[in-house]
């Protein structure tokens, strides 16, 4: 997950309100439970001492927002300067958060957040296409030459003649999609081009995609007479199965680099910390079956960290105060443009082999070795300490 939207809140000053909220709207007394809601957080966040002005902004910022058609989530950070993160999610929190803290929940924040990606749908038939980009209230016609396009039964040099000019008016066609697909794949930075139709066209257009974007395609059969905007459940799963892969990847690269010598891999609370500190964090790991909820030492500056309070005397850090490890972290890493994967979310990381079943039959054996009076096996994704704390980091350079 990037972590540059909540760049923001890495950068004011605290305290901060935290609020998560299930703001499902599916019953005939949706808008009633909306008002209660909102009443409830003003009175928490007023009771935590937060100031009015603070309430006023969330409570403003719940009011103005459409509601969500049928279910859905809230996730909103501020501060005295106001609102610093306000996302939506389209399923509610696993748990409602409303907290005045002197950092934001990133924590909690993070688990409910799910990362948005630039996709792209382009529908390919032979006499043009449509294309569906991010911010269209509807797809975007681009028409190309409607004759001809069918080609007709027959023989001799006449019907070979013919067909040659709808084979022509094709390619024709598809070049002119394929050029502006490209321009509005590269003006959002997409990173998934969904492309429908019939296998043909799809397979010219596909050919005829600048590099850039032919790397991102996912082909969608059966298709041929789907609008762009008809489709998001296939959408849905061209983007989970992107960033599951993404994910893997950076565990992978995680698992290639821990243990060795040269440093660019560390796991624990101390070691992210110095990490962090040194502003060396790519990659933040975090499992949050096994995280650790310890309290570390913090200056007014995110990345002014240590587990004890003599790293930040050794600094000339004065102002040192005791706050959550995890949020502190996950702070100082998005300021520092670095990333995070979660690694026990079903959610998350899916498939046969994804870490959380990995995790389940590590202890599964582990139970049934002390059962038995054996040595506990060192077996899985999580065997010889990989993320102690539940913490662990690729970094930019070697510490």
């Amino acid at each position: 997950m990037r972590l540059d939207w909540l760049r923001d809140a890495c950068a004011a000053p605290g305290p901060f309100a935290t609020v998560l909220l299930d703001v499902t709207h599916d019953t005939e007394d949706a808008a009633r439970q909306d008002e209660l809601r909102r009443r409830g957080v003003r009175e928490e966040l007023a009771g935590q001492g937060a100031p009015e002005t603070v309430v006023e902004a969330v409570d403003t910022a719940l009011a103005d927002a459409p509601p969500p058609d049928g279910t859905g989530g809230r996730i909103l950070v501020a501060a005295e300067k106001g609102v610093l993160v306000d996302a939506t999610t389209p399923a509610p929190p696993r748990a409602a958060v409303t907290a005045w803290s002197p950092l934001p929940d990133l924590a909690a924040v993070t688990e409910a957040f799910r990362e948005e990606v630039p996709v792209v749908v382009v529908r390919i038939h032979d006499a043009g296409g449509e294309i569906l980009a991010p911010g269209d209230t509807e797809p975007e016609e681009v028409k190309g030459r409607s004759a001809p396009v069918h080609k007709v039964r027959g023989g001799g040099l006449a019907h070979l003649s013919m067909q040659e000019h709808v084979e022509e008016t094709w390619r024709e066609n598809t070049a002119d999609v394929a050029a502006r697909v490209d321009a509005r794949v590269r003006s959002c930075a997409a990173r998934v081009l969904v492309v429908l139709g019939d296998s043909q066209a799809r397979s010219r257009l596909v050919d005829a995609l600048p590099e850039r974007s032919a790397k991102i395609v996912v082909e969608v059969e059966h298709t041929a007479g789907a609008s762009p905007d008809e489709v998001p459940d296939t959408v849905a799963a061209a983007v989970e199965d992107l960033l599951d892969a993404r994910r893997r990847e950076s565990w992978e690269h995680y698992q290639g680099l821990a243990g060795r010598p040269d440093g660019q891999a560390v796991s624990g609370l101390a070691d992210v910390v110095a990490a962090v500190r040194a502003q060396a964090v790519d990659t933040l790991f975090v499992d949050p079956a096994t995280l650790t909820d310890a309290e570390i030492w913090a200056g007014d500056e995110p990345t002014s960290l240590g587990v004890q309070r003599e790293e930040l005397e050794a600094l000339n850090v004065s102002d040192a105060h005791r706050v959550p490890a995890v949020s502190a972290i996950l702070r100082a890493v998005a300021c520092q443009s670095g990333q995070l994967v979660r690694l026990d979310d079903p959610d998350v990381v899916r498939g046969r082999d994804r870490l959380d079943d990995a995790r389940r039959a590590e202890e599964e054996a582990r139970a049934a070795a002390d059962a038995a009076g054996e040595e506990p096996p060192q077996i899985g994704l999580f065997a010889n300490g990989e993320l102690a704390d539940g913490l662990g980091a690729t970094l930019r350079f070697p510490l």
